[in-house]
């Protein structure tokens, strides 16, 4: 129920109207909007005022939010501000505790839209990102950027003018502290919605497990930043420092292009240093460093000699043996070689792992699945989603090599497009650990401007405005590579939201949500309980990789309904506790 549908039914309508006698601190009128709550894993366009779940979903009983979360967690959900009747001018959302201590862990962003007017390419028409029977043909103003409520307004800042016929979202992150003195139990709040219409208030309640998530994750994520100082047009160390905290604050680690006499400089990202509370991060991961590091990213070799080569990997082991021992440091060797490249990869492997020095023992790391023209030369083979065999991911570990996968391709894996659903990058850690896949790489987050390929080539991109951000040949895609959006914009000024950082997206979020679901798995792991949270995972994604064929569509659910249902299953598991012996 809604606090004024005027266009509802007559039960609705009463129900409605004791709703605003009840919760709207002010005089009830019937233009009141209609507000409606969401979970994080739906990407709710701005012109879909019958969206499915608007009535009824795990969060929202048509009265209430009701969420459940652990110590070390960050849940989300969104408030949807319909403008039904007309236009609808939004001055104020927070969220208020009922004690006021709790009420820092709240945080607030407004849904930023992009009008997506044709869908990214299936296979059939030369798109990467899914095979024609899994295309999700999402079009229309979907949103993706997160923007902050004290961004410059018309930019995403508050007041927002929501025209008739369209809603707004707003999402709201709950960062529950890892502090075991944070009280279990039940916590109640209010989510103050204000507009030019009246104040709502939507009751909030959460309960908090008497658990935390732990900080390491089960899965590793490698995700490339490039230059972000020129868009912001600062270059100022702290811009890129923002960009890397607020990645391990959604639980996934980026990957930079850092030579060897930057190493020093970049140390405390890698031992963890930058991350605690007396360097200024506060959030999960308190003390954990990067877990991946690529020598020469993107292409380590060029035309050096072996010796040359030799001398060069052997410092970076040197450097890492000393500093950062426990980071998996390895040599990028090359991206995506072409068949007549292979007996060149060979040859440059093995002259790697011929050096009797200390980098001979670095792995060779390339973008190619495992093929008998490089045998022995790579230590990690990575592919694309329909690419990986699972069975092959087996026998590559009992050679004691690692096969690993990047970006996505549905039905095999999530696809990482914003006319994707919302619950795609989720999927991508949750497949890894249910397959046996060490780490998932994304090969760019800030494609701001466009590299070397297609129409595009080293052209910039107005990522506020079009939504196509890779063209290569005919095909345009939707968003591929942009997961940070950038605060301020010295290239497209208009754009400039006065944000001096990241701004993060829905496809972030998402990503953080699967990582923590597999938070929640290894605690169930820790309690006994790893066959039955495997089982969880397998009813939600029945077939990924190699199991997926490219007829069939995604086999997992494309709604936030089915996911949340599935953590309520996680969360009842660490509720049990470990086991009797004669139990399980």
């Amino acid at each position: 129920m809604y606090a004024s549908p005027r266009f509802a039914s007559a039960r609705r309508l009463a129900a409605g109207t004791l709703l605003a006698a009840v919760f709207v601190s002010a005089p009830v009128r019937a233009e009141l909007p209609r507000l409606w709550v969401a979970g994080d894993g739906d990407r709710i366009p701005a012109d879909a005022l019958d969206y499915p779940s608007r009535d009824l979903n795990p969060f929202w009983d048509g009265r209430m939010i009701r969420i459940t979360a652990c110590r070390n967690e960050t849940v989300a959900v969104q408030v949807v501000v319909a403008a039904e009747f007309s236009a609808v001018t939004v001055t104020g959302v927070e969220v208020r505790f009922a004690a006021p201590p709790f009420n820092r862990i709240a945080e607030v962003f407004s849904e930023h839209y992009l009008n997506v007017v044709k869908p990214s390419p299936d296979d059939e028409h030369g798109g990467w990102f899914w095979y024609k029977a899994a295309a999700p043909n999402l079009t229309g103003w979907l949103p993706d950027a997160l923007v902050p409520l004290t961004a410059r307004a018309g930019r995403g800042g508050l007041p927002i003018r929501i025209e008739y016929g369209r809603q707004q979202a707003f999402w709201i992150d709950l960062a529950i502290p890892n502090d075991p003195a944070f009280p279990a139990g039940l916590l109640r709040a209010t989510v103050r919605v204000q507009t030019n219409e009246g104040l709502v208030h939507l009751p909030l309640q959460l309960e908090v497990v008497d658990a935390a998530l732990p900080d390491t994750d089960l899965v590793k994520t490698m995700i490339y930043l490039s230059d972000v100082e020129r868009r912001h047009g600062i270059t100022d160390p702290a811009i890129r420092r923002a960009y890397r905290l607020m990645a391990h604050r959604h639980r996934f680690d980026t990957a930079e292009g850092v030579g060897l006499a930057e190493l020093p400089a970049y140390a405390p990202y890698l031992t963890g240093d930058a991350f605690t509370r007396a360097a200024g991060y506060d959030g999960p991961g308190q003390g954990q460093g990067l877990r991946v590091f690529g020598v020469g990213f993107y292409g380590a070799v060029g035309k050096q000699t072996k010796a040359e080569l030799w001398k060069e990997f052997d410092a970076y082991a040197e450097w890492f043996k000393a500093h950062a021992p426990k980071v998996l440091s390895f040599i990028y060797l090359t991206d995506e070689p072409r068949k007549d490249m292979w007996a060149w990869v060979k040859e440059k492997g093995d002259w790697i792992h011929e050096n009797p020095g200390p980098g001979g023992k670095l792995p060779v790391f390339v973008t190619m699945k495992p093929r008998p023209e490089v045998e022995g030369a790579v230590d990690i083979f990575d592919t694309v989603a329909d690419a990986l065999n699972i069975d092959g991911v087996k026998a590559e570990r009992a050679k004691g090599r690692r096969w690993w996968f990047y970006n996505g391709m549905r039905p095999m894996s999530g696809a990482v497009t914003i006319d994707a659903p919302g619950v795609d990058f989720r999927v991508q850690p949750w497949i890894c650990w249910l397959n046996g896949v060490e780490c998932w790489f994304y090969w760019e987050s800030t494609h701001w401007q466009h590299n070397h390929q297609g129409p595009r080539a080293g052209k910039d991109q107005n990522v506020w405005v079009d939504p196509v951000t890779f063209a290569g040949g005919d095909a345009e895609v939707n968003g591929d590579g942009t997961l940070f959006y950038p605060g301020q914009d010295a290239i497209f000024k208009d754009q400039d939201r006065g944000i001096p950082g990241p701004v993060s997206s829905i496809r972030m979020k998402n990503l953080r949500r699967g990582q923590q679901d597999l938070a929640y798995v290894a605690l169930a792991i820790a309690n006994g309980h790893e066959r039955q949270a495997r089982a969880i995972g397998k009813k939600l994604i029945p077939r990924a990789f190699s199991d997926a064929k490219p007829g069939e569509p995604a086999s997992w659910p494309v709604d936030g309904t089915a996911w949340e249902r599935a953590r309520q299953q996680l969360i009842d598991l660490i509720k049990l506790g470990s086991p009797r012996r004669d139990q399980d």
